[in-house]
């Protein structure tokens, strides 16, 4: 028996009986009850449960991610990785691909090895209504914690980048460097990639008034002369670009390629921002000016927080940070 039984017994959080077990204020005295008359009928007195919080456990974390190769999800998952063993925890990795239907079957492989908590990167795992009734409902057991992405629930612990307000003050600086033929290239429908798009056509739509033309691209392939071939066509089709946000530093450097290849200068013709800081914006030519998604301090903020949450505190669900963009080559006030 142990703290996920009591809490499946009790039917609350694994947090809720670590604050009991704690002595929390933040638990109501009809749940403090309930939780220690089943800590009690299981033969356990609360100190000695107390011990057994950090010991009953197999000190692993599990993750669960959709592509390893992906350099964001590289990046976070070494992150985790050497965070997560500096405090006494291995992980488990799981990867799941882009299709997330099939979500249940990756979170229960976590739970059958027991894992202490599930850490799910990348805001596309909530994308449907039944994958967030499913993450609630694991929630019940153990806690999650979700990176770049948003879900309100008991037990879910929230990390995330504020990717609309990033893009909006990118399309204020392209417009104010006289830009007037804005683009903005992405190639997911995620959370993270919605937020995106919806901040770049907010900054366009203050500034219709005066002309602009705007749009988007989704690039469903996701190969570099699938997505060369959609920019060529969309250029005769509709307009070549003075100002290109990408939803991620690799669509940037497909569009620094197209540019290169029609001769058009930058970032004098054409200014481009990217989006990550990874390592793709500093070994480019021209450097790429880009949005810094401070991965290290979310990853970071998600250990501690999950650290706190087994020390029966009681941190924050949902964090987020402000944006913050680093300007380089591609882009010129």
């Amino acid at each position: 028996m142990n703290i996920y039984d009591i809490a499946n017994r009790a039917n609350v959080s694994i947090a809720t009986v670590s604050r009991v077990i704690n002595n929390s204020p933040k638990v109501s005295e009809k749940t403090r009850k309930k939780v220690l008359d089943i800590v009690n009928e299981l033969g356990f007195t609360p100190n000695v449960f107390a011990r057994g919080l950090g010991l009953n456990t197999m000190k692993t974390i599990g993750i669960l991610c959709s592509d390893p190769s992906d350099i964001y999800v590289a990046g976070a998952l070494s992150c985790f990785e050497k965070m997560l063993r500096k405090n006494g925890y291995d992980s488990l990795l799981c990867c799941s691909g882009y299709d997330t239907k099939n979500l249940k079957k990756y979170i229960d492989i976590l739970i059958s090895k027991s894992v202490d908590a599930v850490i799910m990167i990348g805001s596309k795992y909530i994308s449907s209504r039944d994958n967030k009734n499913l993450i609630k409902n694991t929630a019940k057991s153990l806690p999650i914690f979700l990176i770049n992405g948003s879900l309100k629930g008991e037990n879910i612990y929230c990390a995330y980048y504020d990717d609309f307000n990033a893009t909006k003050k990118c399309t204020d600086m392209l417009y104010e460097a006289g830009k007037r033929k804005l683009l903005f290239l992405y190639n997911s429908t995620s959370q993270s990639a919605k937020r995106k798009l919806d901040g770049f056509m907010k900054g366009c739509k203050e500034y219709k008034h005066s002309g602009i033309l705007f749009t988007s691209l989704l690039c469903t392939e996701n190969d570099i002369e699938s997505i060369l071939s959609a920019l060529f066509k969309f250029g005769k089709e509709n307009f070549i670009p003075d100002g290109i946000i990408a939803s991620d530093d690799f669509l940037a450097m497909i569009a620094l390629k197209f540019a290169k290849q029609n001769n058009i200068s930058l970032p004098e013709d054409l200014s481009i921002i990217g989006y990550d800081n990874s390592i793709f914006s500093k070994v480019s030519y021209p450097e790429l000016t880009t949005v810094d998604s401070r991965l290290f301090d979310l990853c970071s903020h998600s250990v501690n927080t999950l650290l706190e949450v087994f020390g029966g505190q009681s941190p924050e669900n949902i964090t987020v940070f402000e944006p913050m963009i680093i300007e380089r080559d591609t882009f010129r006030t």
